[in-house]
């Protein structure tokens, strides 16, 4: 699996390799107070295990088992974001996760970054497959999953860790070869 030593170009943004000097512009974002506090990265940070987190993600990333691109805007913004592939029990099927400060969001550019993330995993990194997951109340990230062509697959009750609540979660996907059908049919 070739790993993200490429910066990926989009219209208002470029997706560099993440580091662990973006830790401060994570700690922002989700500090926000508009971050919703049940997302899992929110959670870590009230454990004091986000940097732990990122330490481990950039890790796996020189192993080749994930792929983590931070966003920086082309104004020159730095880390407004990152999205990640992660690779599942099989090599060939990732997880797709993104977050962004929410001083950014409602400009698409949650769905610009991911985009050219799902673009990079199927024509860069040859992955199969690509999954994400996202809590039944976040329709924001829902509706981002469905623009990048993930079709919804099943529902599933979560144990909420924190309280012992159960919260809904909705696994989506795309293959390769549906997602270059797709592409290949918008093309035309």
């Amino acid at each position: 699996m070739e790993q993200a030593t490429a910066i990926v170009s989009t219209d208002r943004c470029f997706l560099r390799p993440a580091t662990a000097s973006d830790y401060n512009a994570l700690v922002a974002g989700i500090g926000a107070p508009e971050f919703p506090p049940e997302l899992p990265l929110a959670n870590l940070q009230r454990q004091g295990k986000l940097k732990a987190w990122l330490d481990s993600i950039l890790s796996m990333s020189l192993d080749g088992r994930a792929c983590v691109f931070s966003i920086d805007l082309r104004t020159g913004e730095r880390c407004i974001g990152q999205v990640s592939l992660v690779q599942r029990d099989k090599s060939a099927s990732w997880n797709l996760a993104f977050w962004l400060n929410p001083a950014y969001w409602g400009g698409g550019l949650a769905v610009e970054a991911a985009t050219a993330t799902v673009r990079y995993a199927f024509t860069v990194m040859a992955i199969q497959e690509v999954w994400a997951g996202a809590a039944a109340w976040n329709q924001r990230s829902i509706r981002t999953l469905l623009k990048l062509g993930l079709h919804p697959i099943e529902a599933a009750e979560t144990l909420n860790g924190e309280s012992g609540s159960s919260d809904t979660t909705r696994a989506f996907s795309v293959s390769r070869d549906s997602w270059m059908r797709a592409s290949t049919d918008d093309s035309t």
